[in-house]
């Protein structure tokens, strides 16, 4: 007999009534990403044929997604072809790290996005970097991004003069475009990579520059990291804090007829929070940021992670993949949330209700091109257990429970995903397996504190 949580005389009891009617909004297949600086490949070994821990946890995440490199360290990167002298305090790209990424790219079979160095690079280096880049990775280059959020050169990076705007920033990337177009007649680029200033999307779009394929934005709960006010607390009740940017983001692919992604997001900016990013509350966080996204029409999400920008030889507190001691790689409770979306998202995101609303508690349905429904049950509550009905209906002929969960919200290790952990080359297989309840025609679920419940397989008659 399965294992089953026990039930808290204290539990909370909210209702989940699903629109079985509704035509839902797709999930595509390959929403899922990771977001890596352009410092990782500074010696061509993270992503390689050569690195299979780490080639596995990502193969492990789905059959597709998106790799996106940036990030601030994109900001000192140098093309360092054959013979030439990398400059004091650049960051070297060799064609030996491309061969390697590209080689990586084929063996897991995810896309990339390859960013560029706008705020210190020239046109014709930019040029010469993404041919060979597009040469290298051929069909699974999703994009060229110019610039890492260029609405802080002239705030926080301080690469340009106060007050660099919109109109400065596209007057600045035109001629990059233009030098990797000349080399690259079909090159594909995404923009504008903005961390706050949402509008810039809509300026960069309203620029139609030739093969824009996807908008793109960057999105942290909160931060600074080491700041007074950051909490897991915080982090647990931030939410609904995206809402505003994705409705937004939602408006502009609408009026432009072009995709977008959330290509660089995590909990804690600043490298993130020990005792806060690292969480399983983080990971619950982040599987309801993914669910919202996917609500609001984003193409898909990628976190951010790998090593600290400041600190080398230590991870950024909010990787998902994390360094163990013995050099190989392992997943972060972050991994887990991911491994759970992947496992829930295939299919139409459906309208599903909670009577009454619960602060702690959110669900979201998902149906399958077979009409089968998977429900995501995230109780983010550290305190208080739930129990949810679900209005399944009298077609509902079976359905399990795959149990997101830890020894507490503030958990860094001991997270598991059904029962089981995740090895140090992706290999997960659940080993707790349990039936929903059946009452009439309801389904109930038991939603311990600080967990996710994934209801699947409810198939119909």
């Amino acid at each position: 007999m399965a294992r089953r949580p026990a039930r808290a005389q204290t539990a909370v009891e909210a209702r989940l009534v699903v629109d079985h009617a509704a035509i839902g909004r797709g999930i595509a297949a390959d929403f899922i990403g990771l977001s890596f600086e352009s410092a990782i490949l500074r010696d061509g070994e993270y992503f390689s044929p050569r690195n299979p821990s780490v080639l596995g946890l990502v193969r492990g995440l789905g059959e597709s997604g998106v790799i996106r490199i940036g990030g601030n360290s994109s900001e000192r990167t140098m093309w360092l072809p054959g013979g030439a002298t990398v400059a004091e305090g650049s960051l070297a790209i060799t064609p030996f790290a491309i061969d390697q990424l590209a080689a990586a790219l084929r063996l897991i079979g995810w896309r990339l996005i390859y960013g560029l160095n706008l705020a210190r690079g020239s046109p014709q280096a930019a040029a010469e970097e993404a041919a060979y880049v597009a040469h290298a990775v051929g069909p699974q280059l999703l994009a060229f991004q110019i610039g890492n959020e260029p609405d802080g050169f002239g705030r926080w990076t301080a690469v340009r003069p106060k007050g660099y705007d919109a109109a400065a920033f596209l007057a600045e990337w035109t001629p990059f475009h233009a030098a990797i177009r000349a080399r690259v007649p079909d090159a594909p680029f995404a923009g504008p990579d903005v961390a706050v200033e949402t509008d810039w999307v809509a300026a960069f779009a309203a620029a139609a520059p030739a093969g824009l394929v996807l908008l793109t934005r960057h999105y942290y709960a909160d931060g600074p990291a080491g700041a007074p006010h950051v909490s897991l607390e915080g982090l647990a009740r931030s939410g609904e804090r995206i809402e505003p940017v994705l409705r937004r983001l939602e408006d502009y692919g609408r009026t432009f007829r072009l995709p977008y992604r959330i290509v660089e997001t995590n909990s804690i900016f600043n490298e993130g929070e020990p005792g806060v990013s690292d969480t399983l509350g983080a990971a619950l966080w982040a599987c309801e940021l993914m669910f919202r996204c996917a609500a609001a029409a984003s193409a898909g999400v990628n976190f951010h992670g790998g090593e600290h920008n400041f600190r080398p030889g230590r991870d950024k507190a909010y990787t998902p993949i994390a360094r163990g001691a013995d050099g190989r790689h392992r997943a972060a409770p972050l991994y887990y949330a991911m491994l759970m979306f992947g496992r829930a998202a295939r299919g139409a995101l459906v309208p599903a209700r909670l009577e009454p609303g619960l602060d702690a508690l959110a669900a979201f349905a998902v149906r399958a091109a077979d009409g089968s429904l998977r429900i995501c049950l995230i109780n983010r509550d550290p305190a208080r257990a739930a129990r949810v009905t679900i209005a399944a209906g009298p077609r509902v002929v079976a359905a399990s429970v795959l149990r997101l969960a830890g020894p507490g919200l503030d958990a860094t290790e001991g997270v598991t995903l059904g029962g089981a952990v995740v090895d140090d080359f992706g290999r997960w297989v659940p080993i707790v397996h349990e039936s929903a309840d059946r009452v009439g025609d309801d389904i109930v679920v038991d939603v311990p504190v600080a967990s996710a419940a994934l209801v699947g397989r409810m198939s119909l008659a």
